[in-house]
């Protein structure tokens, strides 16, 4: 490479560069823009090894610099120090080139410490949206206006027996029972087209269970593409207590119209005790009570009555009669 070549390419590049013996680690050479980098003058860097910036380990920072001297690898990721002890991620593109009459390494550093931090943010949301999915009762799922699943929760996996693989392959028409396809097709249809919908519908897992299910469904849009998402609540329990609640109330239906009830004031002679009924006929009593109620009525004769009745029957004749 000629002097030439090399100042142009070298010193007066904007990009860090360094030369580095791939034997020795030592730093060969070091442009102006890897000086102003690293915060040291160039006499300093020249004085160290890439050990001494290079954070890994010193059999690390040599088995990485044979791959770039082989050409194994010539791109890597390392954490280098600067002269302030400030720790940055960079990326580093090296590879031999000959200088002089030796081989050497050329390395060329980008400091990606803001994409790294980026990167790391992005992580920490994706890991945090992860576990507010998982954590939502129910099954949560993501898909296209084409049933193309993007989405799903641990739940879902869980409560359907099905595996990611797959989860990832099937239609959402595929989770449900048989009966209820059609219904669940057109609300699916409704999100799309108002925005939002709900139905009820049986969840169909792998084992042929079929589980009640209240499905949820929202419309969103990114980039220029329809998304539906949604959670599914199982309403096993609910439906339970209303079934159990409807056979409750078919049974007090069944009971009060077998009872027959006599209520309020009843209009009754006051000599002779006939009632009298709404359409102002006065009846018996019993007849009356017969009518209104279950009651059912065996005559006897009360020990006033018979004296009145049968005055000349012995007393217990008549108990022996009654008792007959």
């Amino acid at each position: 490479m000629s002097d030439e070549i090399y100042k142009s390419l070298f010193e007066n590049s904007y990009s860090v560069m360094l030369i580095i013996h791939p034997e020795t680690g030592s730093i060969i050479d070091a442009n102006k823009a890897a000086c102003n980098y690293y915060g040291y003058e160039e006499y300093e860097l020249k004085d160290m090894h890439i050990q001494d910036i290079n954070m890994l380990s010193k059999e690390q920072v040599f088995e990485e610099m044979q791959n770039a001297k082989t050409e194994s690898r010539n791109y890597f990721n390392f954490l280098h120090r600067l002269a302030d002890g400030e720790i940055k991620d960079v990326e580093v593109f090296s590879g031999p080139i000959i200088l002089g009459h030796e081989k050497v390494l050329y390395s060329i550093i980008h400091d990606i410490s803001a994409r790294k931090h980026i990167e790391k943010q992005i992580e920490i949301e994706r890991h945090f949206s992860e576990s507010l999915i998982n954590t939502l009762p129910g099954v949560m799922y993501v898909f296209d206006q084409l049933g193309h699943l993007k989405r799903w929760n641990k739940n879902l996996e869980i409560v359907t027996g099905y595996s990611p693989n797959q989860i990832k392959k099937m239609n959402p028409l595929d989770f449900m029972a048989t009966m209820d396809k059609n219904r669940v097709r057109k609300a699916i249809e409704k999100v799309f087209h108002e925005g939002n919908a709900n139905v009820e519908a049986g969840l169909s897992t792998v084992s042929g269970q079929i589980i009640p299910y209240l499905f949820t469904g929202y419309k969103f849009v990114e980039k220029n593409l329809n998304y539906l998402v949604g959670v599914g609540l199982d309403i096993s329990d609910r439906i339970k207590v209303e079934k159990e609640k409807e056979n409750l109330i078919n049974k007090l239906q069944e009971t009060l119209s077998k009872v027959k009830q006599l209520s309020g004031f009843l209009p009754i002679c006051a000599s002779c005790k006939n009632i009298r009924d709404d359409k102002g006929y006065w009846n018996q009593i019993e007849s009356y009570i017969k009518e209104h109620s279950e009651a059912e009525f065996s005559h006897s004769i009360c020990p006033d009555c018979a004296k009145k009745l049968y005055p000349d029957l012995d007393r217990n004749d008549l108990d022996l009669r009654q008792d007959k």
